[in-house]
Parts: C-alpha cells; structure tokens; sequence
C-alpha cells in the first residue's frame, strides 16, 4: 500500500508525483474521482495491493489501524469493523478480487451503495469502480451520500404515500360504483316493475293506485339518493358556502319536527323536544344546513328505533366567554333503538358505509347521512360525537357556534349580519328572486289568476318538454314550447308586446344556453319583452347554479325533477 504523508486538498496526493506512472486516461479518471469523492485509490487486481490519492480526513479517522497492505484484508477489516450488518454480505461480495475480476470482464465500471456505522448512526456510502484499460488496475472512489438518500427516501415516501391515496382513492371508486348501483337499482326495480303492474292492470283503478303511490315512494327515495350524492361532492370540492341569516332555533326545529311528524306517528315513537336551556333562540346561522343536519341525525334515529320507541332532541345554550360575539350551542339527538356496534361506530362517518346485519327493521338508505351531517359540521367548525351500546340506544351530540341576536338590534345591523347576496328562499329546490308586481284592483281567484296566461316552454328533450307541457295545461295555462334558447329570443322577439306572460327555461341546451338566451332577452330594447319574468327550469341543482341564474336576469329557479306544486307556486309569485 502507498499513501501520501503530504496532503494536499484533504489528503489528495501530488498527482506530479506519480506522474509517470499514470497514462493520460488514467490521470483524467482519478482527477474526476478527486474532484467527486472522498476516498479515491488506484487497485492492483493482480498482485492485489492499492495506492492511496485521497483520504478525507473523517475517513482518516475511521478508518485508522484498519489499512493493511493488501486490499483485500483491507476490505475486510473495514467489513467487520464499519459496515452495518444489514449490509455486510453485499460489501464482501462487491469488493472481493474474485468478483471485481469478473465484473470487468464484462464491464467498464460499476458502483453499489452500502451503509456503515458512524457516530451518527448508519450512514449510506457509494463505492464506484472504473476499469484502468491499461494492465490489469481499476480506480476505486468512495463517498457519503446520507443527504442524498434522505431526500430520496423522502421523496419515495412521498410518492409511495401518494400512491396509497391514489389506490385508496381507486378503491373508493370501486366502492361508491358498487354501492350507487345497488342502491339505484333498488328504487329503478320498483318503479320498472310497478310500471308494469299498472300496464298490466289499466282497468283495476284500486291495483293502479297502489301501483302509482309505490312508485312516488320509489321515486323520491332516488331522488334523495342523488341528492345526498351532489352534496358530498360539493362538501369534498369545498363548493358547499354557509350563508348565515337572522333565524329562530325554536321555529327550525318545529318546522322538522312537522317533517318527521309522519313517520314518527307511522311507528308510535314519542318524539320530544327539550329547548328549555334555551335563553337566546334568535341566532345567526345558516338553517337549510343546521336542518339538514339534524334531519340526517333524526330520520336516522326514527328509522333504527323500533315501533313504540322514544326519540329526543335537547338543544342547550353554552355560556360565552368574556367579550365573545359568538356562543355554543349543544344538539343532542338521543334515541332508544337498537345501537350501533363498537366495531362499526368508528366507521360511521365514513361515506357509504352501512353496518351490515342492521336491515332487520326493512330500513334501507345511502350511507351517506352521517357523512354529509359530519362534513358540515366541519365546515361549519363544530364537532360531533356518538356514544351507543346494542339493543340500548345511541346518542349523538353536535356543538356548533351561533351568533346570537340581540333584542335591540337595529334594522341595519340585522340585514348586515346576514350578509344576502341575493334574495334567495332557503329551500334549494327552487328559489324566487324577483316577485311580481302585486295586481292592482279586486284579487283574482286561486283558479282565476291563471286565466289567459300563455307560457314559452323552452326545453331540448322531449320527454322532459311533454311532461312539463301536461302539467301546465292541466293547471289551465295555454303553452308555447321552443327547443332552444336562440328559438325562445326569436319567438319573443316575433311575438306582441305582453304576448307571453313568462317564460320556463331550461339551462344545459345546444344552440344556445338558458343564461345566454335570459341575457339575450334582457338587452331587449322593447320593455314589454325585455321584462318577461324567466324561470329556470333545470337539472342543475348547486347553489352556484342559482347565483348565476340570478346575476343573468332570471327571475326564479326550479330544479328537476319538477314537482306540480313548487311549479304553481313559484308562478303565481312570479306572475302576481
């Protein structure tokens, strides 16, 4: 073994020292290897013996009373002396003659990573091998890579995690693929199958009835489904807003109350509610949320109580701290139903999961509820937890934070705290945004405000547009139909002043769209056409969807599938 008792630059000897005894491709590799690495020598496979160039001072230190004169009791020194044990075999292995031998045969170069003990631990090292192409030599350099291993393994564990969730995610897909279409083939196969009976049974009035309401009961537990399915999506895309107005507790959990009312009295529950904690009933918040979470909360309590049970709610007002404008407030829904599992209660609010073994009382729904209720719970920053033990009962308790209302608020305070966009009615099945102007002289009858109206009806699809079209003559309208938006403009702009008393648009249409044609009619120059009231009439059913019918022009908003009364009702307060 040589080695040099001069360092220059950490140990690297004087190149013009062995000047001589390199060839010029020799001295270009090791000057690579003195510039890169830590440790660079030069290896005489056949007499095996090593000249030393570079030594960094650390591995000086390590590695001291560990260089013998041949290489390879050298390497194995260093093996039972540094290299981590997970490692040791791959050491002796790549830097035995024997191996480097026959690795050049083949190759050029190689190189391997191992770890070794140093005073901080395990630590990664890269040995990498040249062949000298002259006589039978190769130049070894060695370095620590632990910082480069550390940002790969991080960036592996990243990607490794992102993996996980991409797979997870593809699971979820699965899963919600599978669960959506059992759960709407359920309610389709009762709507098909009880279309049929009633075909086959036209002329037994009391068959098709039963037939008929079957598959209204059908039809909206579909309905409901989808619903639950556009709201996760929304609550997952942050798309859901929380709209906080001047409302009551007291009237809200009435009003469910009245929603429940029958299925409670179908099952003989006794259904209380306990409001008496309640001090300050007058909140800001935002009640088609806190309705559907408590509605999610109860129906599901009603529906897992059996027959003569007892469901509760107790709401209680928390006292707020020191100089605080917002105060706690406590939902507790509690129930004497058959529980929840311990194994299932921490899945509970996982989407689409529903315990298995818990159908005995003919319930069915979407495993949704639970994560719809959670997720707005957490946008809302308010907490829910369950307690529930089997055949017992479960209770569920929501903290949310309210504004509370004070009584001598003044009218300017009330209308900036609740912070209206637009007017906007709280059920977004359909929203009226500009009424018309109440009639003048004697009122018109519940029949007679409909007398001589003529509706422009404009829908692309047929089924859509003949369904609509019945419903309306029924009620006595005289209908005119357009299959897009650019024929509606043209009828409008062909037609009388005052011609068409309103006009129900659809959104999603080729040609050209319901809020293209809304803006189109807008810009009318003639008021008596410009000022049509416009209805949308459309399957789009976020909140965004409405603000944007709004800021087009549109008078109202409906969703499909349309429901006779909400149409009627929201007509006459367009058209009064």
């Amino acid at each position: 073994m040589k080695t040099n008792n001069n360092p220059i630059d950490e140990n690297t000897k004087d190149m013009q020292e062995s000047g001589s005894a390199l060839s010029s491709r020799q001295r270009v590799i090791l000057d690579a290897l003195l510039r890169e690495y830590e440790v660079a020598l030069m290896l005489d496979l056949a007499n095996d013996s090593y000249e030393i160039f570079k030594l960094a001072e650390r591995f000086a230190r390590t590695l001291s009373g560990l260089l013998k004169d041949r290489f390879s009791a050298t390497m194995l020194d260093i093996a039972d002396n540094c290299i981590y044990s997970y490692d040791y075999d791959l050491f002796v292995g790549a830097v035995s003659l024997e191996s480097l031998r026959s690795r050049f045969e083949k190759e050029d170069f190689s190189s391997f990573v191992f770890r070794s003990i140093t005073s901080r631990g395990p630590e990664y090292f890269r040995m990498r091998m040249i062949k000298a192409k002259e006589g039978p030599k190769a130049f070894i350099g060695v370095s620590c890579i632990q910082d480069e291993m550390s940002r790969e393994l991080q960036q592996r564990r990243l990607f490794e995690g992102a993996l996980d969730r991409a797979r997870s995610a593809d699971s979820a897909k699965s899963t919600f693929l599978t669960n959506m279409s059992h759960d709407i083939r359920t309610p389709m196969n009762a709507i098909i199958g009880f279309t049929n009976i009633a075909s086959a049974h036209i002329d037994d009035k009391e068959r098709v009835e039963d037939a008929l309401e079957k598959i209204r009961t059908s039809s909206d537990h579909l309905l409901s489904l989808i619903n639950n399915v556009l709201d996760m999506s929304r609550i997952e895309s942050g798309r859901i807003t929380i709209d906080e107005k001047k409302r009551n507790l007291i009237t809200i959990v009435n009003k469910i109350q009245n929603i429940l009312q029958p299925q409670i009295i179908n099952k003989n529950l006794t259904f209380t509610i306990d409001t008496e904690n309640l001090t300050v009933p007058e909140v800001y918040c935002d009640e088609t949320r806190v309705t559907q979470i408590l509605i999610n909360l109860l129906s599901n309590a009603v529906k897992y109580t059996n027959p003569g049970g007892k469901v509760s709610l107790s709401i209680r007002q928390k006292s707020a701290g020191v100089g605080r404008r917002y105060c706690g407030y406590e939902f507790r829904v509690t129930d004497n139903g058959i529980g929840i599992s311990k194994e299932f209660i921490n899945r509970i609010f996982e989407p689409f999961e529903r315990e298995i073994g818990r159908t005995e009382n003919n319930s069915f729904g979407s495993g949704l509820g639970m994560s719809i209720a959670k997720g707005i719970i957490d946008m809302m920053g308010g907490t829910i937890r369950v307690e529930s033990e089997e055949n017992v009962g479960t209770q569920f308790v929501v903290d949310l934070e309210f504004r509370p209302a004070r009584e001598t608020e003044t009218a300017a305070e009330t209308e900036a705290g609740e912070m209206r966009g637009f007017d906007e009615d709280t059920d977004e099945d359909m929203a009226v945004f500009r009424e018309g102007d109440a009639p003048s002289g004697k009122a018109k009858t519940e029949v007679g405000w409909i007398e001589g109206r003529r509706l422009l009806l404009v829908e692309d699809n047929p089924l859509n547009r003949e369904i609509a079209e019945e419903m309306l003559v029924e009620d006595g309208f005289k209908v005119e139909v357009a299959e897009n938006g650019r024929i509606a403009v043209q009828m409008i702009m062909n037609a009388d002043p005052w011609y068409y008393s309103a006009v129900l648009m659809d959104i999603q249409m080729p040609v050209m769209d319901g809020y293209e044609a809304t803006e189109r009619i807008r810009s009318l120059s003639d008021r008596s056409r410009a000022r049509i009231p416009v209805i949308a009439m459309t399957a789009n059913a976020f909140n965004e969807d409405r603000r944007k019918a709004a800021e087009c022009g549109m008078d109202a908003y409906i969703t499909k599938p349309v429901d006779v009364l909400t149409l009627r009702y929201v007509l006459r307060r367009v058209l009064r």
